[in-house]
């Protein structure tokens, strides 16, 4: 009997319908979407109808051609084939069984690395090429909780032997190669986003020629979960949302097949944190709590901090100042136990120091001052604290900080004050105005308005326009 493709019409029916509010997308209604990408991405007519795709649905067909599977990703935000059901005949007689009560997914090792060859190649082709095959809409709601929520089974790796394992050197010069690359990523153009994938692809193939089970070999995906974040965070700075996503989960994906949950949830605290800054702090909490699910009896006091500062951010978007402080008062309570030798080698809980950590719970006050203006001072007293504590090298923070304090002496109506800290601010802000940077100086230049006359202000908002529009 043919298996009816649950998940493409779990996606279509996810999908709004253009045409009737407050009812899913038809079959009709994804059709014609598709063939309008196709005929705007490739210049050719293409007649996929609702019949084709209701046989796609019940199973009769399983994989279509390539210029369908493409629109169809981009038409209902699907990071690859795999979240919509498809899988080719050869691949399908053969593939693994998914065991009983565990949902299909692509997070095995192998799929891992089938899917970081796909991206990482789609990402080096032309700007033209790369659209047609990759362009999508960021996952959002039920698409991205079912895109993560495998994160939550273990994975039962079984050992693969054929192949070349990594040697003990090897592994040291990627470590320490992943190091410099993170060293060079928090630099203003020292290093294109597109080096960081092409390494990322060339150690995906490496991965792929690896036994699969060796302690070698996990660490190799470890190291490629760091080129992803890496990826991810380039991307996020420069406003790239969709590829920041679609990194940050492969990230969190290569990070699981090492075996490695705590920097598998790492990952996931920067996905949660991009959908704060897009305004969706429900979607960020339930990343959250995954990742804290998930870590429960195996994270650090550092990483439990980290997620507890996340945990806070989600809180203080809603306004819920009681769940707001509960967080905070984790957070703290967790970071006062110190770092262990973990914590070291994983981003986030090897940054997070005590400036970090102030900025973060000054920023979040901030946040949740705009429901309660009285949360003005504690954040001003955090954000104080943070620029006082940051090394006078971590140029961006410094900046995020003071950008922040000075949004909050908006809330406190002390606007003299808060054009002064702008002011100051912008002549090292214009390198990174392109990035989240420019994007927090327009936070300002709009929560500014109120106070247009004021002196400090106006020239404040008139650089901040000459500045992004450089």
């Amino acid at each position: 009997m043919t298996e009816p493709n649950r998940l493409l019409r779990a996606a279509r029916e996810r999908l709004p319908s253009p045409t009737a509010p407050g009812e899913h997308a038809s079959r009709s209604d994804v059709a014609d979407a598709v063939n309008v990408w196709l005929w705007e991405n490739t210049g050719k007519r293409h007649a996929l109808d609702a019949h084709y795709l209701a046989k796609l649905e019940r199973g009769v067909a399983r994989w279509p051609n390539a210029a369908y599977r493409s629109a169809l990703r981009h038409v209902l935000g699907a990071p690859n084939d795999r979240a919509l059901g498809f899988a080719p005949p050869r691949r399908a007689a053969t593939g693994p069984v998914t065991p009983p009560g565990q949902p299909a997914h692509g997070w095995d090792p192998t799929a891992v690395v089938d899917h970081a060859q796909l991206v990482t190649e789609q990402d080096l082709t032309t700007h033209t090429r790369r659209h047609v095959l990759t362009s999508a809409a960021l996952l959002a709601g039920t698409a991205l909780a079912t895109e993560l929520q495998p994160f939550l089974f273990p994975l039962e790796l079984r050992a693969r032997h054929a192949g070349e394992s990594y040697t003990g050197d090897e592994l040291d010069v990627a470590e320490q190669f992943v190091a410099v690359l993170r060293s060079w990523s928090t630099k203003h153009n020292a290093i294109s986003w597109q080096t960081v994938v092409a390494q990322l692809n060339a150690h995906t193939r490496r991965l792929r020629a690896a036994p699969q089970g060796r302690p070698e070999t996990l660490r190799g995906f470890r190291v490629g979960a760091e080129l992803a974040d890496i990826a991810a965070t380039m991307a996020w700075d420069t406003a790239r949302h969709a590829d920041a996503q679609r990194y940050f989960i492969l990230a969190a994906k290569l990070a699981h097949a090492a075996r490695d949950d705590g920097l598998a949830a790492v990952a996931l605290c920067s996905l949660a944190r991009q959908c704060f800054d897009l305004g969706r702090g429900a979607e960020g909490l339930e990343v959250v709590q995954l990742a804290q699910y998930r870590t429960r009896r195996t994270a650090s006091p550092r990483l439990r901090a980290v997620l507890a500062t996340r945990e806070a951010w989600a809180h203080a978007l809603h306004g819920d100042a009681r769940a707001f402080r509960r967080a905070v008062g984790l957070a703290e309570d967790y970071f006062s136990e110190g770092a262990n030798e973990t914590d070291a080698r994983t981003p986030s809980t090897r940054s997070l120091d005590e400036a970090e950590l102030a900025g973060t719970i000054g920023a979040r006050f901030r946040d949740l001052a705009r429901f309660d203006p009285r949360q003005t001072r504690p954040a001003q007293d955090y954000l104080t604290r943070a620029l006082q504590l940051r090394a006078p090298e971590r140029v961006r923070n410094r900046m995020f900080d003071t950008i922040s304090l000075a949004r909050s002496h908006l809330i406190s109506r002390e606007p003299d004050r808060a054009g002064e800290l702008i002011i100051e601010v912008l002549p090292a802000a214009a390198q990174w105005a392109s990035g989240r940077v420019g994007t927090k100086l327009q936070d300002f230049r709009r929560e500014s308005a109120p106070f247009a006359t004021v002196p400090a202000v106006r020239d404040a908002r008139e650089a901040i326009a000459d500045l992004i529009a450089a």
